[in-house]
């Protein structure tokens, strides 16, 4: 987090989720992660019909399928940590 505080990328919703990521709880879900894969499906295929390079997207819509995979349907999308950083 201190990086990504330094960064262009940083937002304030990112201090809401750090929490839960470093407790590793995800219930109560502000967003849940089904609901984002849904919106990047649709942000997908919209971006296709113009042509547009979506590697990067489609490396996060993998990221949020294997989420689901592990059982993270309705839980806060910021369970995708488990897939980016699983437990030992």
């Amino acid at each position: 987090m201190s990086i990504l505080k330094t960064s262009a990328l940083y937002a304030p919703a990112f201090e809401k989720k750090l929490p839960r990521l470093l407790a590793r709880h995800y219930d109560q879900p502000n967003f849940p992660t089904s609901h984002l894969l849904k919106d990047v499906n649709l942000f997908v295929d919209e971006a296709q019909q113009h042509g547009l390079n979506v590697a990067g997207i489609t490396g996060v819509r993998a990221i949020l399928e294997q989420t689901i995979q592990k059982g993270y349907r309705d839980a806060d999308y910021s369970a995708l940590f488990e897939s980016i950083r699983p437990k030992d």
